[in-house]
């Protein structure tokens, strides 16, 4: 299978209920990170002028539905478990959400849709270890990601505690010793699109030429 990829009150309790952790710590095999509220970016695409038309971009404070606020990753046993979490999750509706994992051997990550139902499709892991074509002159480029068959990886929504959630076997991973996750979320509304994307508090003191991240911190596997 191919893809071609196209790239308050409520976070305090989550941290204290599913981690147990400050914001941004790791213990050996957890970790938690907040992300800042009212960041959502809405962009709208125009023709004109040619050949690359126009793109307008502005934040929207009051999308909460695709406002990210944290991030959780468990490594433990023989999963990872990823949860993107969001101001006021209201519904599925028409979006998507990717979470990107880099591993000891290499880089994956996992798709969201959904379907008309509006409910979230069987999520897709994919390696991200490809290259991307070299930009055309506006600026444009893409990867071709290939799928990985992973039997038990599943995927779930709660509205109630605002959370997306993913979790892979480590087996389909290669059974790494350590990950680092990052996150992005997407919405359509109308011929608008609005976007938001898991960020570090503070700069990574180790940043690389990945087409991954920002990712979160090493989350080692509990042995």
């Amino acid at each position: 299978m191919l893809l071609a990829a196209i790239r308050t009150t409520t976070v305090a309790a989550l941290a204290a209920c599913l981690i147990g952790l400050s914001a941004g710590a790791a213990s050996a095999d957890r970790w938690w990170g907040a992300d800042r509220e009212g960041d959502v970016a809405q962009s709208s695409y125009s023709p004109e002028p040619p050949p690359c038309g126009t793109f307008e971009q502005h934040t929207t404070p009051q999308d909460a539905s695709t406002d990210i606020v944290g991030l959780s990753v468990r490594h433990e046993g023989d999963t990872v478990e990823m949860r993107a979490h969001l101001r006021n999750l209201t519904g599925w509706g028409d979006r998507w959400v990717n979470f990107e994992i880099q591993t000891d051997r290499r880089p994956y990550s996992v798709h969201l849709t959904r379907n008309p139902s509006t409910h979230p499709r069987d999520p897709w892991l994919m390696d991200a270890s490809d290259v991307p074509s070299p930009p055309d002159e506006c600026g444009t480029y893409s990867t071709i990601n290939i799928g990985v068959p992973c039997e038990g990886l599943t995927a779930s929504v709660s509205s109630r505690e605002d959370y997306v959630a993913v979790v892979i076997p480590r087996s389909c991973l290669g059974s790494p010793r350590w990950v680092e996750v990052g996150l992005q979320s997407y919405r359509t509304v109308g011929d608008r699109s609005r976007f938001d994307r898991w960020r570090r508090a503070e700069p990574d003191p180790t940043p690389t030429n990945s087409l991954l991240g920002p990712l979160g911190p090493r989350v080692r596997h509990s042995r």
